[in-house]
């Protein structure tokens, strides 16, 4: 009987330390599993994402990268509001008759080109003041195509224009 005494706690120490090293070995196993095959290049990328986005915050090497009343410093769609808010702003007594925008197109790794396009019908002086107003923020438009025709009393203004986001802008 001593004998089967010995063999019991004997056995459930070989036991217990088998069932231990089954575990690590299912939990090695497992861990090994859980890591992508492309885990370092992942990483490479969250960290490049990370350093930009510290140095759009620091204002980058030459002052501000972004500045603040940039355009789409906050995303496209606010970008866009932003100028047509800059275009009602300059109309005087002009009237927008149209404005559009059309879907952003990448240009280049960095930058988004956001197409618009408006039609103003008002006085001459009042198209003349909103052209200057538009040149004046050069180059955060820029015009690609500008029609002035003669509408008898008035004039009829259509534009046709680009400003760009940085890609940055929709991280």
């Amino acid at each position: 009987m001593s004998r089967d005494r010995a063999n019991g706690p004997g056995l459930a120490v070989a036991a217990a330390m088998i069932g231990g090293a089954a575990a690590i070995v299912t939990a090695t196993g497992l861990s090994a599993l859980a890591r992508p095959d492309d885990r370092a290049v992942r990483l490479a990328q969250v960290e490049r994402k990370l350093d930009r986005i510290e140095t759009l915050q620091r204002g980058g090497d030459g002052g501000p990268a972004y500045p603040r009343g940039a355009i789409c410093r906050e995303g496209v769609g606010p970008g866009a509001g932003a100028v047509e808010r800059k275009l009602r702003a300059g109309l005087g007594q002009a009237k927008l008759a149209a404005i559009t925008f059309e879907p952003s197109t990448p240009v280049g790794d960095s930058l988004l080109a956001v197409n618009f396009r408006f039609e103003t019908i008002g006085s001459y002086e009042d198209a003349m003041a909103l052209l200057s107003d538009l040149d004046a923020v050069r180059p955060t438009l820029f015009a690609d195509t500008v029609d002035l025709v003669s509408k008898t009393s008035a004039v009829s203004l259509q534009f046709s224009g680009h400003f760009y986001c940085s890609t940055s802008a929709r991280l």
